[in-house]
């Protein structure tokens, strides 16, 4: 019978940056270059990592931080509800702090980490909302912005083609069977507001329906999916 053995889960998005500083030479590494929107059991490390998992020959996994376990607190819950389920202890790097402590259960763990998924989750919904402040106020001063070429401008039409999971929502709200806020609906299709506010304006200008916005309730919403009546 082959013996389990530890392993260290590293996600970096693309080559240049450097993953040496988490290595050792105990643990079996698994390194995706992929980005962070990528659910965890889609990337190709992490597919392996899953199939040792399940062939038992892994005891614990490493990971420098908990967002590098999912996209989206519900992914990150799932991979470590999975990986308590199979047995495996799980070690959150930057907190120092294990799922299994002395061959038991750390009863705080999933709440700890519930807690930083979801803090990282709103990280980077603020990062993207400042970067499309950014771009919106650059844009205000047409000389220094380099955007879309000219000529190029992306149609009504196309945008709501692509974003089809907005545009799903927009009509049930338009339809009154929901009444979610921009910011629900970027939670919920985890997308940045800026996208869902751009899709929003183009769904009204080609006769999609009215939209409802009102941003003090955007303000206090909550994102969650159980908002959606099914």
């Amino acid at each position: 019978m082959t013996e389990k053995q530890p392993a260290k889960y590293i996600r970096i998005s693309d080559r240049k940056q450097k993953t040496e500083r988490q290595h050792n030479n105990t643990d079996k590494l698994y390194i995706d270059i992929i980005s962070g929107k990528t659910k965890f059991a889609e990337r190709p490390a992490a597919k392996q990592l899953i199939l040792d998992i399940e062939a038992g020959l892994i005891s614990q996994v490493s990971t420098h931080e908990v967002s590098r376990l999912g996209r989206s607190l519900k992914d990150v819950i799932d991979t470590v509800t999975y990986m308590q389920d199979k047995g495996v202890n799980i070690h959150i790097a930057n907190i120092n702090m294990h799922s299994i402590i002395d061959g038991k259960t750390n009863p705080i763990f999933n709440m700890i980490v519930s807690i930083l998924a979801n803090i990282a989750v709103q990280e980077l919904e603020t990062l993207r909302e400042r970067q499309a402040e950014g771009i919106r106020l650059a844009m205000l001063k047409p000389d220094k912005y380099k955007g879309r070429v000219a000529g190029s401008k992306i149609t009504p039409q196309e945008r709501c083609a692509t974003n089809q999971a907005i545009v799903k929502l927009l009509k049930s709200n338009a339809k009154g069977k929901t009444k979610l806020s921009m910011r629900q609906i970027a939670a919920i299709t985890n997308k940045n507001l800026s996208t869902v506010q751009r899709v929003t304006a183009d769904f009204k200008a080609i006769g999609g329906g009215a939209f409802f916005y009102n941003p003090v309730a955007d303000v206090f919403a909550s994102p969650s999916k159980a908002a959606v009546k099914q």
